[in-house]
């Protein structure tokens, strides 16, 4: 009988201290919420916009990755973010909701740093200033050409993805164009020198 009761303390005991680990390691999991005005260090009523251009094949299935295919959201599109977790921002532009998906595994990038590398409170004028006329339009088209900025390619491309260019310096930048193809965009005297698609 004793044996049973100390079997039954033991089993309980042992139960509670499973149950107590587990909810140690499901609050470490849990979402972070943001609060944008914060995270991008806005002035009350600040306008915010697009810093980079976007691609996504549905509003609801953007990622952090930028893959080059479907519809563009062009830089200096005017946004209303309405919510920020560690793991996905929606925001509204142009009439509909996005929901940008974010993995930090995949970029190597805490949410705040990227967060503030894709909005911005310039309006696409100042963002691309010193681009000619010409080639702004280029740029809000997503068109890549010879003699561009490294600031230029960001602008048009986003930045590069730190697992495929963990030096920003570098003079090869890697994109994805799809989910097998990239985009190698080499660098002279930090401008374009050339494109290269490969498989």
């Amino acid at each position: 009988m004793m044996k049973d009761l100390f079997m039954k303390k033991t089993a309980s005991v042992f139960l509670a201290l499973i149950l107590a680990a587990a909810g140690v390691l499901l609050s470490g999991c849990q979402t972070r919420h943001l609060v944008p005005e914060e995270v991008l260090q806005l002035p009350t009523h600040a306008q915010v916009y697009t810093a980079y251009n976007l691609w996504y094949k549905t509003p609801d299935a953007l990622t952090a990755e930028n893959i080059q295919q479907g519809k563009l959201l062009p830089f200096g599109t005017e946004v209303q973010i309405v919510s920020m977790t560690d793991s996905k921002i929606e925001f509204k532009a142009n009439g509909q909701l996005f929901t940008l998906h974010y993995d930090q595994g995949a970029t190597l990038v805490p949410m705040e740093d990227f967060a503030r590398q894709l909005f911005t409170t310039a309006v696409a004028v100042e963002t691309a200033a010193g681009a000619t006329p010409a080639r702004f339009e280029k740029m809000r088209r997503g068109v890549l050409e010879k003699g561009m900025t490294r600031k230029q390619v960001v602008i048009t491309y986003g930045p590069p993805s730190r697992i495929r260019t963990p030096n920003p310096l570098s003079d090869t930048w890697i994109y994805w164009a799809d989910r097998v193809k990239s985009k190698r965009v080499v660098f002279k005297d930090d401008k374009v020198l050339t494109e290269l698609i490969l498989d």
